[in-house]
């Protein structure tokens, strides 16, 4: 129990820690640390070997330290709390504004770095939460935090019951007669499951604020649904015929058909008699669709949305009770979990479309093949193929909606959902604006570096530009301004105060001061600073394809980024292709019914997943081309379903 998580949690820290290397991203200007700005052009597959590397240290004065290295080599010490760098082929630069007159430039081969990570720091300081202290220690606490200590009790308590609660509730419920067997007695788990749920976390957040107390609110769930059980229980016997109510509703949803009919009955009769044989003519004759491809899409689609909403319940479940414990040191409001969540669920729905497709598919084709359906169909001269081209519409119709969802709203619930879950870790929050101390690339290879920026004003305070060689990544050339201003008219910055150095082979070449002039190679605007700085996953595909021209026309490698380009593309028409797969493998399984369609379903899912990782892996460190890595498992995929589905018996 507590001792396990205890010892979970240190070894998990622990992990963390000796991969730190990992946690560093290419080509993102890393601004945690107080007075340390550090860069890596590209990081290896190990994680181990960087290649471009800038240290930018800022003294209590305004001094800089500037270090460039063509690569170094990262030794992670979680001991110590630090990076251990060793630097190959570079140069640092020194400067101070109160001595402009005065620049120091350093060249060595090979230079260690000692780089501080406050996130690496001693088991010893990390303190254990309340799902971590022994029970005793639970029911012994009187201090501040004995609220938190009784709902972690209750909680331990209320768990094991809610075994026997279940139990006691799945005997009424499984005793009632009821169609689709296995499916929807799953489906029926699920919802309960969900319910119970949904009451825990209810009764645990009112317990923690005060309105309820600890007890109250942490056996609320249990209670609730023991008492349904003890109502349903001596009930049982009532569920092997028809009930009232059931009996109810079918004689309200026959007595709709009815009207309907009637309805459409006396609108054929006012038109003249027109009406019915052209509406019997387009179900009948026309090619699509037919009432065929309604029925099917109807239950396709019914499949669908159960089985993604149990998936994405599923996965914030396991999310929910991963962050419970961060919940509750943290003291996190529930609207903010709420929010998380909220934003969480467009990234699920966009990541399990294809495997809830693919499932559905199996499941629809599955049960009707069980059913005898298929045999049916083909009975009146309805070929496989053409029983297959609903599915395959409506698979690039969601292939669409992917699309359009990554391209509108997916990067800004991506932004959002990173940020709340790093308030719930209780991590600084990450920022993609800084207003002080920015660093931003500019075209050409140029970084823009700045105290102070006003959009509104088009002005920037403390100015550097640096201009870097991309293949031996060192400086060509360093602009330095107290002040920048932009005029419109003219369409350039015009520069006061400040001074221009160029360099070469490590050395100074020309140094000239200047009270106020303008640089031609300075053409970025205003509205080029006025922007977010963002992860590849943050940025829809035309955003990001405009982010890699940028690196590109800057001499950067973009590899990685390409490859993540070509999967925005290619992820969405998996939909189509996994259903394409789904269809000849579905009467496979069609004699076991829902059931052994998940489990196909599932291990096909894993198997892309795993192939497509690789491949993504392989092209980012060059060994495939991107175009190859981001479509090969689609690719793949594709004709491997296209040779079982023409090899079908139609």
């Amino acid at each position: 129990g507590p001792q396990a998580l205890h010892k979970f949690r240190q070894v998990e820290a622990d992990l963390v820690a000796s991969q730190a290397t990992f946690q560093v991203q290419p080509r993102v200007f890393d601004e945690r640390y107080p007075r340390l700005v550090f860069y890596v052009n590209d990081v290896s597959s190990s994680g181990a070997q960087w290649r471009g590397v800038l240290l930018a240290e800022a003294g209590p004065e305004g001094e800089s330290r500037l270090t460039l290295a063509e690569e170094a080599v990262v030794v992670a010490e979680p001991v110590q709390g630090k990076l251990e760098l060793h630097l190959r082929g570079g140069t640092t630069h020194e400067y101070s504004p109160k001595e402009p007159q005065r620049y120091s430039v350093t060249n060595f081969g090979d230079s260690d770095w000692p780089l501080e990570i406050a996130g690496l720091t001693p088991q010893a300081a990390r303190t254990a939460g309340e799902a971590e202290r022994s029970t005793r220690d639970l029911v012994e606490d009187r201090g501040p935090g004995w609220r938190e200590a009784r709902v972690e009790l209750h909680r331990r308590l209320a768990f094991p019951c809610a075994s026997l609660v279940f139990a006691l509730i799945a005997v009424p419920f499984g005793a009632r007669p009821r169609r689709g067997g296995r499916a929807a007695g799953f489906l029926l788990a699920v919802l309960l499951i969900a319910g119970y749920y949904l009451l825990f976390i209810v009764g645990a957040g009112m317990a923690r604020q005060g309105k309820l107390t600890p007890a109250e609110g942490i056996w609320a769930a249990d209670a609730l649904l023991a008492l349904l059980g003890l109502f349903l229980l001596p009930r049982m016997e009532q569920f092997r015929g028809e009930n009232r109510l059931a009996r109810a509703l079918t004689r309200f949803f026959a007595w709709r058909r009815l009207r309907r009919r009637r309805a459409k009955a006396r609108a054929a009769r006012a038109s003249g008699g027109s009406s019915a044989p052209r509406e019997a003519f387009r179900r009948s004759g026309a090619l699509f669709p037919r009432m065929m491809d309604l029925y099917l899409l109807r239950r396709f689609l019914f499949y669908f949305l159960a089985i993604i909403g149990v998936f994405i319940f599923l996965f914030e479940a396991f999310t929910f009770f991963e962050l419970l414990d961060d919940i509750a040191r943290h003291k996190v409001p529930f609207l903010v979990v709420t929010d998380y969540f909220r934003y969480l669920t467009p990234y699920l729905l966009y990541q399990l479309t294809p495997l809830a497709a693919l499932v559905a598919v199996l499941v629809t084709l599955g049960v009707m093949s069980k059913n005898n359906e298929i045999v049916a169909f083909k009975a009146v001269g309805i070929s496989l193929y053409r029983l297959a081209f609903p599915l395959l519409i409506c698979g690039l119709a969601l292939a669409a909606a992917m699309l359009a969802l990554d391209d509108t709203y997916l990067p800004y619930a991506t932004q959002r959902q990173d940020a709340l879950r790093n308030q719930i870790k209780g991590k600084p929050a990450q920022t993609f604006s800084h207003p002080r101390r920015q660093w931003i690339f500019g075209e050409n290879g140029k970084i823009y570096n700045y105290e102070l920026f006003d959009p509104d004003k088009k002005f920037f305070g403390q100015l550097n530009v640096l201009e870097l060689d991309p293949g031996s990544f060192r400086l060509r050339r360093r602009i330095y301004a107290t002040r920048a201003n932009w005029e419109e008219a003219e369409h350039h910055w015009v520069l006061e105060t400040g001074w221009v150095r160029d360099f070469s082979g490590g050395r100074i070449s020309r140094f000239e001061p200047f009270a106020a002039n303008v640089l031609p190679e300075l053409t970025e605007a205003p509205n080029y600073f006025d922007r977010e700085v963002r992860q590849a996953f943050q940025m829809s595909w035309r955003e990001l394809g405009g982010y890699i021209r940028d690196l590109q026309q800057a001499g950067y490698e973009t590899a990685t980024l390409t490859v993540q380009w070509h999967r925005k593309l290619a992820y969405p028409l998996m939909v189509p292709v996994s259903i394409a797969l789904a269809i000849p493998f579905a009467f496979l399984v069609g004699a076991r019914g829902a059931m052994g369609g998940v489990a196909l379903g599932v291990v096909i899912a894993i198997v892309y997943w795993s192939a497509a990782a690789l491949l993504q892996a392989l092209g980012g460190v060059g060994q495939l081309p991107p175009l190859i890595a981001g479509w090969s498992p689609d690719v793949v995929f594709f004709f491997f379903g296209l040779y079982f589905f023409l090899k079908m018996p139609t």
